[in-house]
């Protein structure tokens, strides 16, 4: 979820759960050395009710409210994504201009990230000593990358990307591919980044406001590309010769486009985010439909986009797990009250649901 995002359409969430929530999740704490994943739980914009959750593989139960359990204190505004580098995690909470630093073993806090950060976004280990944070800047679209310094848990520098939005990073030998998505305005580039001299070594038109991107077996990147959506700001109508649609793109590291799948249909409702892929590296997944939307699976050897969806239901995020290759789909009805992770396996049966915080955006593995 952005800020200021007035003009999205109000979300809708459908789920037809077919196993009932498990009874033993709660807001106890995970055993030690735990195995699963965490999930980022966004919360209301404004309403400083983000948290964290975590699922256990081993027992297949959800803990909740991981922070505030660990530190007594409340994580803060809008957490966007959470990553885990050398044994601890790190929590980028956007709308309170902050990185929170923890370890994994018990959640407890290391360090508070403030200065130096405005409007941060995701978060990549690069190296021992150093890390980089996408960042929107304080108005949505000067786009750069904080260089954070993990030896002391400090930027070090920042890097001036020349684009709108920075958003998801990939790291690729010694370069970190960095899609820009808008933010608040529209980009279509990826920039490319050299982790040793920290500065922009080129950059890469796709199509617009890419959202992230991924690698599969073979060594191509994938690139889902929102698309535009020009509007009427008075009436908030599509301007459909405006906008343009939502797209897949093939690539190499170079650049090289060797396949692009744009959709037809334009508007807010017709966007696609949330790229991820699994363990084999060769099947692709991804949501298309608006805010909240179905997840669609795409092999890498395919050359159309998918004729039906691998899911019927609506979810905010999505992420696959590299362990067991189960698809979590993350459900947000609303952003004042707790939503759920569904599980599905790789054949698209629904294994379990689980209630979470509110406003759940993705996971994170360990």
């Amino acid at each position: 979820m952005i800020k200021n995002s007035f003009f999205l359409p109000v979300l809708i969430a459908i789920g037809a759960f077919l196993f009932s929530c498990s009874n033993d999740d709660g807001s106890s704490p995970p055993p030690t050395g735990a195995e699963g994943f965490y999930i980022v739980n966004e919360g209301g914009f404004g309403k400083g009710n983000t948290s964290v959750s975590f699922y256990d593989r081993t027992n297949a139960n959800v803990s909740n409210d991981l922070f505030l359990t660990a530190n007594g204190v409340t994580l803060g505004d809008q957490a966007q994504s959470i990553a885990v580098h050398d044994g601890q995690a790190y929590i980028v909470v956007q709308n309170s201009s902050k990185i929170e630093v923890v370890k994994t073993d018990d959640f407890s806090s290391v360090a508070t990230i403030r200065e130096g950060v405005e409007s941060p976004r995701y978060f990549i280990g690069v190296s021992d000593t150093k890390g980089y944070v996408s960042d929107w800047g304080a108005d949505g679209v000067s786009g750069s990358v904080r260089v954070i310094d993990l030896t002391t848990n400090t930027v070090s520098n920042t890097i001036q990307t020349k684009s709108q939005g920075a958003n998801r990073m990939l790291l690729v030998g010694n370069e970190v591919f960095l899609a820009n998505s808008g933010g608040f305005g529209r980009d279509n580039k990826i920039t490319v980044i050299d982790i040793n001299s920290d500065k922009v070594v080129r950059q890469i038109s796709v199509t617009d406001n890419p959202d992230g991107i991924i690698q599969d077996t073979d060594g191509n990147l994938w690139v889902v590309c929102k698309g535009h959506t020009a509007f009427d700001r008075a009436t908030f109508e599509v301007i459909e010769e405006e906008s343009t649609p939502a797209s897949i793109i093939k690539m190499n590291t170079a650049g090289t486009i060797s396949l692009r799948l744009d959709y037809t249909e334009v508007g807010f409702s017709f966007s696609a985010s949330n790229i991820n892929i699994n363990a084999a590296g060769d099947r692709i997944y991804y949501l298309y439909g608006g805010t909240s939307g179905k997840i669609y699976s795409l092999s890498i050897t395919d050359t159309s986009l998918p004729s039906s969806p691998f899911t019927s239901d609506l979810y905010y995020g999505l992420s696959v797990d590299p362990i067991t290759d189960n698809i979590i789909g993350c459900e947000a009805p609303d952003f004042n009250s707790s939503g759920n992770i569904d599980i599905y396996n790789s054949a698209g049966v629904l294994q379990s649901t689980h209630s979470v915080g509110i406003g759940p955006n993705g996971c994170t593995y360990l």
